[in-house]
């Protein structure tokens, strides 16, 4: 039996068991995975001039859809790569064009602009079923796709993560700037209205542009979905819920209030002050609609969309209810959240309830590790030869795991959420994302430091995430080091090149992921250890050789790893180490190159890494 055919039979069924520390996240922009049903490319009575048939120009839908990652699921591809969970985009029906959003019109291809929160958008989905059975027409069906398509994935021990935006709603309604009633689409002040901070636009008006699918938010009220009620009260749907104070071009990097009241450029903010008229029905609303997605659909996890931007409370209080309603369902699932801040203090306090230290219970189970994702990249994302220092990448690490408030608190609460795990086991380790971030790859840097960059990702504490396209080293040859661009959404496989195993396995990096994520899987350390740093650049000398080496730790000595890094372009070792109990007395250890040139035993008090490499140190088993 082939090893790939083993590993899907070891890991179908089984996902629901595992601990989140075992996973290895793929998140995958899904217009940008790969084609897999073309008739829903222009879905009825949609704008045709949306869709790119090219699959190159980033403001438009490249077609993308569920059917292309069931296409993916049953050639195993996943299973190949060693990727145990998929974060996969707002599946959700969105508006399907802007006409202001980062300073032009633009497409909802990427499903962060909400439209209706319980409806699938057909762009995403088939009119059947991959064993050919066809879906009743509409809302019913395009939801009974979204349920195949998690099954198939869990029949293949893949746990699926839906993107939640909680924080707003889509282009919904218009600025009526000149008061005729009538949404002037060409005009920027009527998709865009300056800030206010006391006050709000009176003159807000829903719009009802069908074919860009711009109408008032929905569900409008009680559904049936699925042979279940569900109970939504249509709040989503009432323009008082809504803030509508309109934009601040610097309103995303605050911390004075703007940035939980304004609009997201022209996205609708709804309304979460604790002290809003509206904020206990929304709450019930939200937790009502994603009780549906996790239990009905069978939804394994949420990534919660702009975090900061959301008054504290409403998490306090959605997270809650939500594990409240699930009951023991709630010990299968994780709530992760995407809080654009490099300060770990305040990616932190969101793993708090904002009442504590008087309730130390959870609120968001983790968050997206932003504090070591901008480390890594400083360290590693250079061009050419050239490295950065990984000291910060080293201070990122000892924050992560010691900083704390001046109440004593570490930043990352360690109250076990339901499943036993704290936030930071849960912590999300990533350098590359869709946003302003961009691809790790960009002009300049080669595949080889994108494996290494990956290699740290697959190493260091923490629950690993992939960026789709990363297992090919996809380039973003638009944009370069030091500038912030969404260049590289690009598709993955264009319509002509669908995804085979047989062509994809011969990628260098396709086969380092592979290996990396046999570590992961092999290794109970990289999923379960801790983090002690032990050489960093050329310790105390000006001069950098590129090492960054650290122990992951276990209580059991023999079950710890050394994890060296080199950058540089010459074979590199450590001067002699204390490792104080880090390995059993006596004992040896042997590197594994899992990127680069082979290992070699080594004394147990240095380590050394051929050049442009990653090594893997473990004890080596007696002679």
């Amino acid at each position: 039996m082939k090893p790939m055919l083993l590993l899907a039979l070891g890991l179908a069924g089984i996902a629901s068991a595992r601990s989140w520390t075992d996973e290895v996240i793929y998140f995958v922009m899904t217009d940008r995975f790969h084609d897999g049903d073309p008739a829903n490319n222009t879905p009825e009575g949609c704008d045709p001039a949306l869709d790119d048939p090219a699959q190159e120009d980033i403001n438009r839908y490249h077609g993308g859809d569920l059917r292309g990652l069931e296409l993916a699921l049953q050639a195993g591809y996943f299973n190949e790569l060693g990727v145990t969970a998929l974060w996969i985009t707002p599946p959700v029906r969105n508006v399907w064009r802007s006409g202001y959003d980062l300073g032009g019109w633009k497409s909802g291809y990427h499903g962060y602009w909400t439209q209706d929160f319980l409806d699938i958008d057909p762009h995403l989905t088939s009119a059947r079923s991959l064993s050919g059975e066809d879906y009743p027409a509409g809302r019913e069906g395009r939801m009974r796709h979204y349920r195949d398509f998690v099954a198939l994935a869990r029949e293949k021990g893949i746990r699926i993560i839906q993107d939640a935006v909680l924080n707003h709603a889509g282009p919904v309604f218009f600025y009526d700037a000149d008061g005729d009633g009538i949404f002037d689409v060409q005009e920027k002040d009527e998709w865009v209205q300056p800030f206010q901070r006391n006050g709000y636009y009176k003159e807000a008006t829903w719009g009802d542009i069908p074919k860009w699918s711009l109408h008032r938010t929905g569900p409008h009220g009680p559904l049936t979905l699925l042979g279940r009620e569900v109970a939504t009260t249509g709040v989503l749907g009432e323009i008082d819920a809504y803030g509508r104070k309109g934009f601040s071009g610097d309103s995303l990097g605050k911390r004075d209030g703007e940035e939980v009241m304004a609009d997201f450029f022209s996205l609708r903010d709804l309304w979460t002050a604790p002290d809003g008229g509206h904020f206990d029905r929304l709450v019930d609303e939200f937790v009502e609609i994603y009780t549906f997605y996790l239990d009905e659909v069978g939804v394994d996890g949420l990534r919660l969309d702009t975090v900061k931007h959301v008054h504290h409370e409403f998490w306090d209080a959605f997270t809650r209810r939500l594990r409240e309603r699930l009951g023991d369902k709630a010990a299968d699932k994780i709530l992760f959240g995407e809080v654009f801040d490099g300060d770990p203090a305040k990616l932190g306090q969101y793993t708090w309830r904002s009442d504590a230290p008087g309730d130390a219970g959870p609120c968001l189970d983790s968050v997206l590790a932003f504090q070591l994702c901008f480390a890594l990249r400083d360290y590693l994302r250079r061009p050419g030869d050239e490295f950065g220092t990984a000291h910060q990448a080293e201070s990122a690490l000892k924050t992560l795991f010691n900083g704390h408030f001046d109440d004593g608190r570490y930043y990352f609460n360690r109250t076990p959420g339901p499943d036993g795990l704290d936030s930071l086991q849960k912590s999300v380790t990533f350098i590359e994302n869709h946003d302003s971030i961009n691809r790790f790859r960009v002009r300049g840097i080669t595949e080889r430091r994108h494996q290494l960059a990956q290699g740290l990702v697959m190493t260091l504490p923490g629950i690993p995430c992939l960026y789709y396209g990363a297992e090919v080293a996809l380039e973003d040859a638009k944009s370069k080091v030091g500038e912030d661009s969404e260049n590289g959404r690009l598709t993955l496989w264009k319509r002509d090149a669908a995804p085979t195993l047989a062509k994809l396995r011969d990628h260098g990096t396709f086969r380092a992921i592979q290996r990396l994520a046999k570590a992961r899987r092999t290794i109970p350390a990289l999923r379960d250890g801790g983090f002690r740093p032990l050489w960093c650049d050329s310790g105390d000398t000006p001069d950098d050789d590129g090492l960054f080496v650290f122990a992951r730790p276990m209580e059991d000595p023999a079950q710890s790893v050394v994890v060296v890094c080199n950058l540089g372009t010459d074979e590199s070792t450590t001067g002699p180490l204390d490792l104080g109990g880090l390995v059993p007395p006596g004992a040896s250890l042997e590197g594994h190159a899992v990127i680069g040139e082979a290992g070699e035993r080594e004394a147990v008090d240095r380590f050394s890494a051929p050049a442009r490499s990653l090594v893997i140190y473990r004890v080596a088993a007696p002679e």
